[in-house]
């Protein structure tokens, strides 16, 4: 595939995910729309030119649509084709943790998203991700610890002005995270 036509192809879906809402889209949504887009002239319609239909679908969940969280807030190599990138990890440490606080520089992780942040002389990992995916920032934290990392994580849910977290699920949040010995913040995403 060309790059003009993957260009043109992933755009396209970006374009629509962000419409949708993608990231707070249940399982059986994403697979509808997994299913709409080969079925979209556009989008599977050029993929069956080099793929059948099975590997058209899992060229769309596991390489375009795998990376779209990350490519929202400027991360990866799909980050170019989102067409109104998220507040970036600078905006988003700020808006969380307060102006005293900055990103290292050179200190990024992906699966989770994380940057490593200090005010002063501490440090801390800061990670961030919507409400469903809450499992996967406090795994990772524990895992770090258990591997013999001290160094303490915060851990940022964002929500959409679309979809705020429910205070219940705030709270429940906050239950888990303290139980964990993990600090969390919510925060709304630009």
């Amino acid at each position: 595939m060309s790059p003009e036509l993957k260009n043109k192809i992933v755009t396209k879906m970006f374009a629509e995910a962000e419409e949708l809402g993608w990231v707070y889209l249940s399982s059986d949504q994403r697979s509808a729309i997994y299913g709409r887009w080969l079925d979209d002239p556009e989008v599977g319609g050029r993929l069956r030119e080099f793929m059948g239909d099975a590997r058209a679908r899992v060229w769309i969940k596991e390489s375009p649509m795998k990376e779209y969280a990350r490519a929202r807030y400027g991360v990866g190599g799909y980050a170019k084709y989102v067409a109104n990138p998220l507040s970036g990890a600078e905006d988003l440490v700020k808006r969380a943790l307060g102006p005293d606080w900055e990103v290292v520089p050179g200190k990024r992780g992906i699966k989770p998203l994380r940057v490593r942040v200090r005010r002063g002389e501490e440090e801390r990992y800061f990670t961030w991700a919507p409400s469903e995916q809450l499992k996967h920032l406090v795994w990772a934290a524990i895992k770090a610890e258990v591997f013999g990392d001290a160094t303490p994580w915060i851990l940022c849910v964002v929500s959409s002005f679309e979809k705020p977290i429910p205070s219940d699920e705030q709270a429940t949040n906050i239950k888990i995270a303290a139980r964990c010995q993990l600090e969390i913040v919510h925060v709304d995403a630009l």
